[in-house]
Formats: C-alpha cells, sequence, structure tokens
C-alpha cells in the first residue's frame, strides 16, 4: 500500500519501463504512466469509454494519434470495416512498453514514431478515420492544442471522413461542449 495508506497502481506489479514510462498490473489490469511530473496515463479499463465513443464508426483506412497501452488501437482493428491503421505515437518509450506488454499482431496496423500535429502536416496520406486520443482532462489550457489536432485532421481526411478526440468523462462538463464542436469537421 502506498505512503498514503491508498491502493494505488503503483502498488502493483511492475511489468514494463522505459525511460520514464511504466507499466504496471494491479488488480487484473494495466497501467500505463508517463511521469514523474506528466499526468498523462492509461489504463486497460477504457476500453468500455473506447467502445461507447468510437462505436462502429471506424472504417477504411484509420488514423491514431496516440497509443498508449494499444488499447483503442486493438478496438478499431476489431471493428469489420477497418482495412488499415496508422498509430502516432510520440514518444519511443511509450512504444517499446506497448509492444513488450500488450503487443498488437496484426499485419494492418502500423507504429509511427512521430508527434501527431506533424506528421498530419508532413503526411500525403488520406484517412477514412481519425481518432485522436492524446489528452485526459479537457480544459482551457488543452483546448487550444486540441483544436490545432482538429484543424490539422481536415488536412487528412478523406470527403465524408470522420475525425473524433478523445473526451475523458473526468473533464468538467463546461469544456464538453466546446471540444465536441471542434470535431465537426
Amino acid at each position: 500500500m502506498s505512503k498514503q495508506g491508498l491502493i494505488y497502481f503503483r502498488d502493483g506489479e511492475l511489468l514494463s519501463q522505459s525511460g520514464n514510462v511504466k507499466v504496471y498490473k494491479f488488480m487484473d489490469l494495466l497501467h500505463l504512466e508517463i511521469g514523474p511530473g506528466h499526468n498523462l496515463w492509461a489504463i486497460e479499463s477504457e476500453l468500455e469509454d473506447y467502445i461507447w465513443q468510437l462505436n462502429d464508426r471506424p472504417k477504411g483506412n484509420c488514423l491514431e494519434i496516440g497509443l498508449g497501452l494499444g488499447v483503442a488501437s486493438k478496438y478499431i482493428l476489431s471493428c469489420p470495416k477497418v482495412d488499415s491503421l496508422t498509430t502516432v505515437e510520440i514518444s519511443e518509450d511509450v512504444i517499446e512498453v506497448q509492444k513488450q506488454v500488450n503487443t498488437i499482431v496484426d499485419k494492418r496496423h502500423r507504429i509511427v514514431s512521430a508527434d501527431g500535429l506533424i506528421y498530419m502536416y508532413a503526411t500525403n496520406k488520406k484517412f477514412d478515420f481519425i481518432f485522436v486520443d492524446c489528452y485526459d482532462i479537457i480544459d482551457e489550457d488543452t483546448l487550444p492544442l486540441i483544436y490545432d489536432y482538429a484543424y490539422a485532421c481536415k488536412r487528412v481526411l478523406n470527403d465524408n471522413g470522420e475525425a473524433i478526440g478523445w473526451f475523458d468523462k473526468a473533464t468538467p462538463e463546461e469544456y464538453a461542449e466546446e471540444f465536441f464542436d471542434l470535431w465537426k469537421i
């Protein structure tokens, strides 16, 4: 148990570490932490949220910004209308630990180590579905960058394509409408 007496995922088994990225197994779930000093993390149980948010939207050639544990990647690849998935992840360390603890074996999947914004402005590829999964809590500090991502999606989105961003259910309600409006591309 942690120093405060609370049960916390860091009390679990450390499965993998690369640089400042760690993956723990706690209460039968994988937990990814990027730290110290960062509040970015992922948990395997987010699958329910991905199913709720993505539903049957993924189709054709898909782009995902942010890898995390690969939970969203696996869900996108499970959708029957998906031909390919390119996942762009800025952190080599995240890519390394994801490969060690939650490997994705699918010939339709390609992981690119790059900044998602730079990738979208540099590529000539077009996508039918884009999922931007690189934020946890949306607030006044993150909305401008999310706007940049939504705008960049327009450049690489096929006609009749769809782009959406990850919406954490813990986000304050006051930001929900503005966030969802950004993705009306």
